[in-house]
């Protein structure tokens, strides 16, 4: 199927109980911003509006914090305002969640999910966190003040659907952040999760902004120099998040963040993504 086609869609939705919708175009890739206006909000209108036309129980829709970014209060919660005004991607995630909010007010059974930097094991549509990971375990972490940023393991939001897959609970907001680590401490797990030390560099937050400049200019030409101007954004405004209200509701707990790396570095070494000398015991 396809989520801009409505007649697909519908077809696809025929018979079903309910929904998970998890489709939409993510990065933080400027030169992808036509592509994302033009499948975002589209697609979350034809999968959430059929079903709720439907009357599928329950609608499963992921969001993301970029709908709620640039974050105004410290932790975000879900009663944080659609905002989504610094990228392309957010934009467009704040136009589905907008559109999401209204089915939820017309009393539609919509159980929006908002996780932060998604990260795990099985990676294999290599998502925006992919490279970003093989970068700090083969050339070292590039370290500065007020980097920080929050990641969530894929198998735990795996877990928060099937915890909400069952009809007759309404409409509901689940946060899912996961762990807010800053630059250190992002350093500690990674070489608590290979069980070896890794390569750091301190950079100025003014050189970031630099690279993120070249980073743009590198996606036009087809060259990826991994962190861009909406990266950059990311990382150097990114709060924590309070996810106990969803830990209440659903009963998940939120793995351990290292558990999260070192499966996920295992997996990238047995992929063949990094050699066994950048994944320390991992390889063993």
């Amino acid at each position: 199927g396809d989520i801009t086609d409505p007649e697909s869609v519908v077809s696809a939705l025929e018979g079903c109980d309910a929904v998970v919708h998890t489709a939409a175009v993510v990065g933080t890739d400027p030169t992808a911003a036509a592509e994302m206006e033009r499948t975002n909000l589209e697609g979350a209108r034809n999968v959430l509006g059929t079903a709720a036309e439907a009357g599928c129980d329950p609608i499963v829709h992921f969001s993301s914090v970029a709908a709620l970014f640039p974050f105004e209060t410290d932790p975000v919660t879900t009663d944080h305002p659609v905002r989504g005004d610094h990228n392309a991607y957010g934009r467009t995630k704040a136009a589905c969640e907008r559109f999401a909010r209204g089915l939820q007010d017309d009393g539609h059974p919509v159980v929006t999910v908002y996780p932060s930097g998604v990260i795990g094991p099985d990676d294999w549509n290599e998502s925006v966190a992919l490279q970003p990971s093989i970068f700090w375990l083969t050339r070292g972490f590039p370290v500065s003040k007020r980097y920080s940023g929050s990641y969530v393991d894929v198998r735990d939001l795996a877990r928060i659907v099937v915890a909400v897959m069952a009809a007759g609970g309404g409409p509901r907001r689940h946060l899912a952040m996961g762990t807010h680590l800053t630059a250190r401490e992002q350093v500690a797990v990674i070489e608590e999760a290979i069980g070896a030390e890794i390569s750091t560099a301190r950079l100025p937050r003014p050189f970031w902004w630099f690279w993120s400049r070249l980073g743009d200019l590198g996606r036009r030409v087809g060259v990826d120099l991994i962190v861009t101007s909406d990266a950059y954004d990311y990382m150097f405004k990114s709060k924590p998040g309070d996810d106990s209200p969803t830990i209440e509701a659903t009963g998940v707990e939120f793995r351990p963040v290292v558990e999260t790396f070192a499966d996920t570095f295992r997996w990238m070494y047995e992929a063949g993504y990094v050699e066994a000398r950048h994944v320390g015991t991992l390889a063993r």
